[in-house]
């Protein structure tokens, strides 16, 4: 409910904004989060389905109240039967009219269990839909984080190549100054422009990536792929305090939704199986009317009433085998839940894991590449300041500033790595 009244209130802000649609939308990843959460598909779709389960328990539940109903009739009828009795000569078929008004009762007295365990079971479906709509939540929560990181990571990639360009375009100024003033020939300038050209593909390439990190993250928030958007954030390295596989594993063991569905389901089951072994017993129900009947609609009144009332017992002495398949179908359902519990805790097992690895990773990777963007970053200034005084020739300066690009690249990688990693182990915990 928290989070509910949270992303409802982060998407009006965001939706109440008048420059929406006409300026960039700039979001940090919680806002995007509470956007998704608001408008995703899937999460729409399981909140229909909690609210189709919510009327699925009115609907079983009415069988614990009476039934009860208002008819009227009108029968109009004629009989020539009576002209094979004795008294035909004074008796002549005529058509007549019949009227009746009647208020009518049922009532479930005994079912044996049926109708206590269909309600059981509805609750539990209830409480499954509830943990499922959690599912599709945290599912959805994971994969903004994930779209919203690699958007972060593609508008870096834009800034390190356009810093390349930058680069080669001061070079380029270099070696035509250089070739202006007799230092070096006309094949240098060449190379230096090829060099420049060169580094404006990835610059190219780097914005068609944001576009389609930013159609992706717009796409999990149900809003147009082409909506102006931008990431608000950046690419940083927060630890997170220090887990073993067990304790993650037993944290996602008790506050994943998934396993507290399977739960649920397994309840349902049971409940199936119990109604199931009680469709061949016996059940009690009472029935009742009352009203009035006269063939003249205009002598419907207390002096022709009309009433009834009785129990009706209900036992089944062969259906053909049915109970006994509906029982086998419930005990097959009971089994499959519980292979389904013992699979997530494996899948569960494995996600934490895999997660643990890739945060360990990305925590060796980190510090390592950030010590080589120090170091090309000094190598590139030797290089640039060489070849300006003649010292270096123009390769030595394009292999600084490739070392350069991997080294900045490499660590954005490792910092957008980490930070999914991250998410993923609390998301594999249920704490995201």
């Amino acid at each position: 409910m928290h989070r509910l009244r949270l992303a409802f209130l982060c998407a009006l802000v965001v939706l109440g904004s008048p420059a929406r649609g006409q300026e960039e939308a700039r979001l940090n990843v919680d806002q995007a989060v509470a956007l998704a959460l608001t408008r995703n598909h899937d999460v729409l779709r399981a909140r229909e389905r909690l609210a189709a389960q919510g009327g699925q328990i009115q609907e079983i539940k009415s069988q614990v109240y009476p039934q009860v109903g208002l008819e009227g009739s009108y029968r109009r009828s004629y009989d020539e039967s009576v002209r094979d009795s004795e008294f035909s000569s004074l008796i002549r078929p005529e058509v007549t009219d019949n009227y009746a008004v009647r208020t009518t009762l049922r009532q479930n007295v005994f079912s044996w269990g049926r109708v206590s365990a269909a309600v059981r079971a509805a609750e539990a479906a209830l409480r499954q839909s509830r943990e499922e709509l959690a599912g599709a939540e945290r599912v959805v929560t994971i994969q903004v984080h994930d779209a919203f990181y690699e958007l972060l990571l593609s508008q870096r990639l834009v800034e390190v190549a356009e810093e390349r360009l930058e680069q080669r375009e001061r070079v380029l100024d270099v070696a035509q100054k250089r070739f202006e003033a007799g230092v070096v020939n006309e094949l240098e300038v060449i190379r230096a422009r090829v060099d420049v050209a060169n580094a404006r593909t990835p610059v190219i390439q780097a914005r068609n990536r944001v576009r389609q990190a930013r159609s992706r993250l717009n796409n999990l928030m149900a809003r147009e792929q082409t909506e102006p958007l931008e990431a608000d954030g950046s690419l940083e390295y927060v630890p997170l305090a220090t887990l073993t596989l067990e304790e993650v594993v037993d944290r996602a063991v008790a506050r994943r939704p998934e396993l507290a569905a399977l739960q649920a389901a397994r309840e349902v089951s049971e409940r199936n199986l119990q109604i199931a072994r009680a469709e061949d017993k016996p059940g009690i129900d009472l029935d009742a009317e009352y009203g009035f009947a006269s063939r003249h609609v205009d002598r419907l009144d207390t002096d022709r009433e009309r009433w009834g009332a009785g129990l009706t017992l209900r036992f089944p002495l062969f259906d053909g085998w049915r109970t006994r398949g509906l029982v086998a179908q419930a005990r097959s359902q009971l089994r499959d839940v519980d292979l389904a519990a013992s699979q997530l805790r494996e899948e569960i097992t494995l996600e934490a894991k895999v997660a643990l690895d890739a945060l360990a990773e990305a925590s060796e990777i980190i510090p390592a590449s950030s010590l080589n963007i120090e170091q090309a970053e000094k190598a590139l200034e030797l290089a640039e300041t060489s070849y300006r005084y003649g010292v270096a020739i123009l390769l030595d300066v394009s292999d600084a500033q490739l070392a350069l690009t991997v080294a900045r690249t490499d660590h954005a990688r490792s910092l957008r790595d980490y930070m999914l990693a991250k998410a993923q182990v609390l998301s594999v915990m249920g704490d995201l």
